[in-house]
């Protein structure tokens, strides 16, 4: 990863004023400078004047918490919350009231934070589905393009570089740990602490790199991403025990602690004030209201609402400001307080930040929200506009609410005739955004596998819509599919099931999921992730039906054809398999893992010419597959290419050193070269990385005979079968391993009884 780094090492000496100058002038001269100066801060966010008396940009803090709600927030009125650095910002900046997001999920509704563009218009409408457009600006490319160090450090897998929005940060830290084939994530998500360590070290390295001789340091714009609230829920000691009975609230005070690092360093490098704070929640938490556990369903205001605060100079502290505004002002307001404004052409949010340099309300306008999130179900997508107080939510059964009077929403009033009027306008207001082009996000790198496992592992569903995705009031009633809030007991006990997986309790979960594929029978996500759970458990008879049901469901989802056919090819299907890996393919071509499945089906049905087309095809899409290097290697080898299939082994290593399969290639391919000691290192390495690898076990005695020692040998052999047991999948080699033995212990025999006579 890169980073800018320049910092000032002197600059020339201010011009002295004229020594003809009598003192009470000269002070008058300068209290009037001084008050010019403090003007320019107020209007361009120019703060810092160097030795020159040059103003020079301020810099930028935004720190984005993933899944906090406003009322969970001290500042916000829960008396009982224990967030003191963001009561400190709201106490010394302005907060906003009624801040709210575009979109319940994290990575569409950072993508509209950092960019002006509402959903629609930057094409990210769920997670994973795709990367943020290359041609579109962002606060960090317009603020990079200005000369700012950026930097920016997330805390989840949602907000990888693959989608998209790295572009413009010179140091994009989003590392998280992964498997031993350098594949699918072990977790996909990193606590906070770590997060603000790895910040806090770049803006030590942003504040002591030299610059140019005479320059004046360059600004910096540090962006800090916290997921510690997301569920599950589990804050670290001391805060999980303060507060057991919501631990919710024990992430939120963890995640405030991590904000007070940040404001301390600012603090004690003397750079608070010249820097802009931002802190916002991307989105909120239901926390059971409306039924919805988590967020992402629905379009209530626990998962819209947001705490959104900003500091920095030229800005009134201890501020409110109650008109609604939405997170996709928050870009363009901050590059305007900076001096460095987005292009207006084609934006969607507003730069607010000429009202709030004047300490005034900025002018009220629509607020647009949706979620696509249901449609992967199956159900009908949702959109929402909200005109001050009224909030209209177009579902198959629409939704009126006046939130000054009824903020839990509780009282629909679409159907009141003396509210008709406020409903239809709304309602074809939101018609006419809907009928604006949208656009589509670019496909983002990587395996869609890794992504959505990863996914998974934070509690989303992937995948592509099953039904129309249209939300607009264009699409027929009937067309958009059941309304997400008649189903959301059905996606509460989902999440409830997926807690279970997460927490390794697979038998409570089963009973959820048939209960929930009974009562949806059309879903695929519940069909996908019951065929899951059964094929985790080696019952492949019973998911091929689920993972054929949920294909069928979803026909353009990629994903459900290709965990069909990797079922199907465990199974011994291989030519139905194939033609499912054929259809995953149609869709999505250029999915890695799709052409590695392949590859695996053509060698089975004794095509390795065509396997190892595919193999290399993967490696075309990414040259950083390990297990395709290691097929490829095992190809290689079995057609007599040893050289080139060392070459492949020894690529797949480099790149997962602690993938097992390849160090067991190298052991074998050492046997067939007659270098039993050799292949000894290699088979030890593979043990020592997977003990449960059991065909190293009978590889390594096999070495161990042709390396002369036959105790070794025998000690193996037994070691191999006592390990393999009584597996079905071992059938085969136990009779080898056994014969082998046998014959051993014949030879060991022979010289013993020669020598009695």
């Amino acid at each position: 990863m890169s980073r800018r780094t320049t910092s000032d090492r002197g600059a020339a000496a201010a011009p002295r004023p004229s020594r003809r100058v009598g003192r009470p002038v000269l002070a008058v001269w300068l209290v009037l400078t001084l008050a010019a100066a403090l003007l320019a801060v107020g209007c361009r966010g120019q703060v810092n004047a160097n030795a020159a008396g040059v103003a020079a940009p301020a810099n930028l803090l935004l720190v984005t918490l993933d899944t906090v709600r406003a009322d969970h927030v001290g500042a916000y009125g829960d008396r009982t919350a224990e967030t003191p650095a963001l009561d400190r910002l709201a106490a010394e900046g302005m907060r906003f009231a009624a801040a709210s997001s575009p979109v319940p999920l994290t990575l569409p509704a950072h993508s509209s934070l950092l960019s002006g563009l509402l959903p629609p218009h930057h094409g990210l409408r769920n997670n994973g589905a795709g990367s943020f457009p290359s041609d579109r600006p962002t606060l960090a490319t317009r603020l990079a393009a200005a000369g700012y160090r950026t930097g920016a450090f997330v805390g989840a897998f949602v907000l990888d570089h693959r989608f998209g929005l790295s572009r413009g940060f010179g140091t994009y830290d989003d590392e998280m740990e992964r498997d031993a084939t350098g594949g699918l994530a072990l977790d996909a998500e990193r606590r906070g602490d770590r997060v603000v360590d790895r910040a806090l070290a770049w803006l030590t390295s942003v504040g002591t790199a030299p610059a140019a001789q005479g320059a004046r340091p360059a600004p910096f714009f540090l962006w800090v991403h916290l997921y510690d609230a997301h569920a599950p829920y589990n804050p670290p000691p001391p805060y999980r025990d303060r507060h057991r009975d919501q631990p919710y609230d024990g992430e939120i005070a963890f995640a405030d602690v991590q904000l007070g690092r940040l404001l301390e360093e600012l603090d004690r490098r003397h750079l608070a004030g010249t820097t802009i704070v931002a802190v916002a929640a991307d989105h909120g938490e239901a926390l059971g209201e409306h039924g919805e556990l988590t967020h992402g369903l629905l379009l209530y205001e626990p998962t819209l609402r947001v705490p959104l605060l900003l500091r920095g100079p030229g800005l009134k502290a201890g501020q409110v400001i109650s008109t609604p505004v939405s997170l996709v002002d928050l870009g363009p307001t901050l590059a305007g307080l900076l001096g460095q404004p987005l292009d207006a052409h084609g934006l969607d949010g507003r730069d607010l930040s000429s009202p709030l340099r004047h300490g005034g309300e900025p002018p009220a306008a629509d607020l647009y929200a949706e979620t696509r999130y249901p449609a992967l179900f199956g159900w009908s997508p949702l959109a929402a506009l909200r005109r001050r107080g009224l909030k209209y939510i177009d579902a198959p059964t629409p939704e009126l609410y006046d939130l000054d009077r009824d903020p839990q929403e509780a009282q629909n009033l679409a159907g009141q005739p003396t509210r008709s009027g406020a409903a239809q306008g709304l309602a074809g207001r939101l018609a006419a955004f809907e009928a604006q082009p949208a656009s589509s996000a670019a496909p983002a790198a990587g395996s869609g596998a890794e992504t959505r496992a990863r996914l998974e592992s934070l509690g989303y569903a992937g995948g592509t819509a099953a039904g129309n995705p249209q939300a607009g009031a264009a699409t027929s009633k009937a067309a958009r599919g059941a309304d997400p809030k008649a189903r959301v007991a059905l996606f509460r006990r989902y999440e409830e099931a997926n807690t279970d997986l997460r927490a390794g309790r697979p038998a409570a979960a089963l009973p959820i999921l048939a209960e929930i594929v009974a009562a949806d029978p059309a879903n695929p996500v519940f069909h996908g992730k019951l065929a899951q759970l059964y094929r985790e458990r080696g019952d492949l008879i019973r998911a091929i039906p689920h993972y054929r049901q949920a294909a069928e469901s979803a026909p353009k989802d990629a994903e459900a054809w290709y965990n069909l056919g990797i079922t199907l090819e465990e199974a011994g299907q291989t030519a139905e398999s194939q033609k499912a890996l054929t259809a995953a393919l149609t869709l999505d071509p250029s999915r890695p893992e799709v052409h590695n499945a392949l590859g695996i089906v053509l060698l089975a049905q004794n095509n390795p010419a065509e396997a190892e087309r595919e193999f290399r095809q993967v490696l075309a899409l990414d040259p950083g597959d390990a297990r395709a290097f290691n097929n490829l290697g095992n190809i290689l080898r079995g057609t007599g290419r040893l050289a080139e299939a060392e070459e492949a082994y020894r690529k797949a290593v480099a790149i997962a050193p602690r993938y097992a399969e390849a160090w067991n290639g190298l052991g074998t391919l050492a046997v067939e070269r007659n270098q039993p000691r050799q292949a000894l290192t290699s088979f030890e390495r593979a043990l020592a990385l997977a003990p449960a690898y059991h065909e190293v076990r009978l590889n390594r005695a096999i070495a161990y005979e042709m390396a002369g020692d036959r105790n070794a040998a025998m000690a193996a052999y037994r070691e191999f079968l006592a390990a393999a047991g009584s597996s079905p999948q071992y059938a085969s080699q136990r009779r080898a391993a056994a014969q082998l033995l046998a014959r051993l212990s014949d030879r060991e025999a022979g010289p013993q009884s020669t020598e009695r006579r």
